[in-house]
């Protein structure tokens, strides 16, 4: 009697602790399945802009993405300052391009306004 008393009582712990481990192992597979998908469609997206605008009245300057890493400044500038530099080149930083996906606008980001001061400077 004993005997069959100790035997339940393991094969209940066998049990329990079994089916716990596997439905924690079973949400830890869910958790890192879902984690891969969503890096995965983060990481696939790549910004790219369809529609492209004059930034300036007095010249057509175009943002491409193929020259964005062309653009190189020994001095750091914040995007507060390039955003100055910008509107008093007359260069429109505000909602100036509109995003492909989304179809909203945006702002210029630090390389597209170095880029279009850059263009600024080259064609004066």
């Amino acid at each position: 009697m004993e005997l069959a008393q100790y035997m339940l009582t393991g094969l209940l712990y066998v049990i329990i602790y079994g089916f716990s481990t596997f439905f924690i192992f079973q949400f830890l597979i869910e958790i890192s399945i879902a984690f891969e998908k969503h890096c995965n469609r983060t990481t696939s997206i790549k910004p790219t802009v369809i529609k492209t605008e004059t930034l300036t009245e007095k010249s057509k300057i175009w943002i491409s993405t193929k020259n964005k890493h062309q653009v190189f400044t020994t001095k750091q500038m914040t995007v507060e300052q390039l955003r100055k530099k910008c509107s008093q080149a007359g260069i429109k930083w505000s909602y100036a391009i509109q995003e492909s996906k989304t179809g909203k606008k945006r702002h210029l980001n630090r390389e597209e306004m170095l880029i279009a001061l850059s263009q600024i400077k080259q064609s004066t």
